[in-house]
């Protein structure tokens, strides 16, 4: 006598499929932004990270590793980043900026990235892709 083994093969195939396309890898951000392209790769670190995003209209926003997001009052950044780095002070600082924001936005962060004495930063970019030629 053989077991025909045909319909456990399409149960395990259908829940593959269910699992992979209701799991979530990433959590949607709070706060997304259409990052500037770059030619450069650096790997960030998933951990012991602070970010600071920069929205379009110029609003200044906190990110911890966890996703949640904090608004920061106009001029606060100085004293936002103080207080991040005191409770974390190996973090790494990331920079998300929109790339339609405007100049005076970001130079007006990246000035209170220099009173908070945080001059080591990363500026979050997109991969541009290359294409090919025909």
């Amino acid at each position: 006598m053989r077991i025909d083994m045909t319909p456990m093969v399409d149960v395990a195939f259908l829940l593959l499929i269910f699992f992979m396309t209701t799991t979530q890898f990433k959590p949607p951000e709070e706060v997304s932004v259409d990052l500037p392209m770059s030619s450069s790769e650096i790997k960030v670190p998933e951990s012991n990270t602070i970010t600071v995003v920069v929205t379009e209209e110029g609003k200044t926003y906190l990110q911890d590793e966890k996703g949640l997001t904090a608004e920061i009052p106009e001029g606060g950044v100085t004293d936002a980043l103080k207080d991040a780095r005191q409770r974390k002070p190996s973090a790494f600082i990331i920079l998300k900026g929109d790339k339609n924001t405007k100049y005076g936005a970001m130079a007006d962060v990246m000035d209170a990235f220099a009173e908070a004495n945080a001059l080591r930063f990363n500026l979050m970019t997109e991969m541009k892709t290359e294409q090919k030629p025909r």
